[in-house]
């Protein structure tokens, strides 16, 4: 049976949640698999400038960080173009401030709860308040497959 076929039947998928039970791999801690090449959003960036960071980095999201480098929320690609629609580019972004985040110890089983809870692509990787990282849904797929960097 191929990998598609045994992907697809109710065998194959018990024998993968055996062997990732087997190995442990839910209690990972985030930190060993987030990305560390991080774009956080200054406070009071410009809409304009946080369009260009998010497209620049090819992401969708990222965290709004204060003067002390701490998060104090999030801005995504969804609201930027929201913004876009009903304000001047050159206003400062407007951005979740209740933003979710995982820490740096939590585990992977952890960061999909919050990952599926929320219907995120991305989750902030923080450590007392600063963000270290990001745990993306490929990163836990790479950490799965057992890849380091996909």
């Amino acid at each position: 049976m191929g990998d598609a076929t045994l992907l697809h039947s109710h065998e194959g998928l018990n024998n993968l949640q055996r062997q990732a039970e087997e190995k442990s791999i839910a209690s990972v801690a985030v930190h060993t698999f987030m990305s560390k090449n991080l774009v956080s959003v200054p406070e009071g960036t410009k809409i304009y400038s946080a369009i260009y960071m998010l497209a620049a980095h090819k992401v969708g999201a990222a965290p709004v960080v204060n003067s002390q480098q701490k998060i104090v929320g999030v801005i995504s690609e969804h609201d930027l173009l929201l913004q876009t629609a009903v304000r001047d580019v050159v206003s400062p972004i407007e951005f979740s401030k209740t933003p979710v985040t995982i820490d740096l110890n939590a585990t992977l089983r952890e960061a999909l709860v919050l990952l599926y809870k929320h219907k995120f692509r991305r989750i902030p990787v923080t450590e007392r308040g600063y963000v270290v990282g990001t745990v993306t849904r490929m990163d836990i797929l790479c950490k799965l497959i057992g890849k380091d960097d996909c």
